[in-house]
């Protein structure tokens, strides 16, 4: 089988045999795999590589091989595998699993022909779903859980910091719960989508100004690596306001804690998706039009090095691009 691999400079694609299947788990064709931002941190080296490793989290396909009983559909991964015994899975909060393994980390992940998964990670999504529609499940659940912390009401003044696929997803879901729900734009493809989807846009350089006439008190931030989304959170959320942290940064930003204490603002991890992951697979169907506005490009595995030139050049107005083997 085809098979994308990090290489020292970059990521190839090599031929190779799949092993044998572990009890438990399935084998599936993969039918389409987005490219995340951490994916992006990978291909820039801005974080570790795992040579030879096979990326891709983001993916969702249809079974080959694996046990009897599972019925012939198109399912989404959850990417994430939990030892489910530890204090943190007992307590229902399995992504803080101190032993959890990724797809695209630890085995390998969906930039691939077929790829290998346990059949407890499977998510049967609605018939009428196509693949590239199914494969925003993945950022929709990261999503879901950091607008379900927000604990937001109809009164809420939301700010999400960042245009990219969290972000606007994160705002559509926000949407469900307030009208009052702003993102941050850097660039014009982003207020293109923001504005299609009825979400608020900002300037970055008109923040300031939008901050002064809304005073927001939900802000999701959804930047990490080294920007200064997470120093905005703090100056700009409101007394006794909430800030959900999504991003994962590669520099440690740095923030008023002054500010963060005497204006008594609350500040919450979102990291993946709890126990939500299905949840947000069954929202695939309600957000279908939106959702195929924020996939932007599509390539074949074989192009799989363009795909990620792609994402990582906002010049070509990307905002998800996914592959499609």
């Amino acid at each position: 089988m085809i098979q994308s691999q990090w290489t020292e400079n970059g990521i190839t694609l090599v031929d190779v045999t799949p092993g044998k299947l572990q009890p438990g788990w399935v084998r599936l064709k993969v039918k389409a795999c987005g490219i995340c931002g951490s994916d992006l941190h990978t291909y820039r080296r801005h974080q570790k590589v795992n040579i030879s490793g096979t990326p891709g989290h983001e993916f969702v396909g249809t079974i080959i091989d694996g046990p009897a009983g599972l019925d012939d559909s198109l399912y989404a991964v959850e990417p994430f595998v939990y030892c489910g015994t530890c204090q943190m899975c007992s307590s229902g909060k399995p992504q803080l699993c101190p032993t959890k393994n990724m797809a695209g980390g630890a085995f390998p992940g969906g930039l691939s022909e077929f790829v290998d998964a346990p059949a407890v990670s499977l998510h049967q999504l609605d018939k009428n779903v196509e693949p590239l529609a199914a494969s925003i499940a993945e950022p929709l659940a990261v999503s879901f859980r950091a607008v379900k912390l927000g604990k937001m009401s109809e009164n809420s003044r939301v700010l999400i910091l960042g245009g990219g696929t969290i972000g606007l997803l994160s705002g559509l879901l926000a949407r469900d719960s307030t009208n009052n729900v702003a993102i941050t734009v850097r660039y014009p493809h982003q207020k293109t989508v923001a504005d299609s989807i009825g979400l608020d846009t900002v300037s970055e350089n008109d923040l300031e100004a939008w901050v002064k006439d809304n005073d927001p008190d939900v802000i999701i931030e959804t930047v990490g690596g080294a920007g200064s989304a997470l120093t905005q959170a703090v100056q700009h959320c409101s007394p006794s306001g909430k800030i959900i942290v999504t991003g994962i940064f590669h520099e440690t930003p740095p923030i008023n804690a002054t500010r963060l204490v005497t204006r008594e603002i609350e500040m919450i991890g979102s990291f993946l998706y709890g126990t939500d992951f299905g949840k947000s697979v069954a929202l695939v169907p309600k957000y279908s039009r939106e959702i195929a506005l924020l996939q932007t490009h599509q390539y074949d595995l074989q192009s799989v090095s363009m795909a990620f030139q792609c994402a990582d050049d906002k010049n070509n107005q990307s905002i998800k691009v996914t592959v499609l083997p």
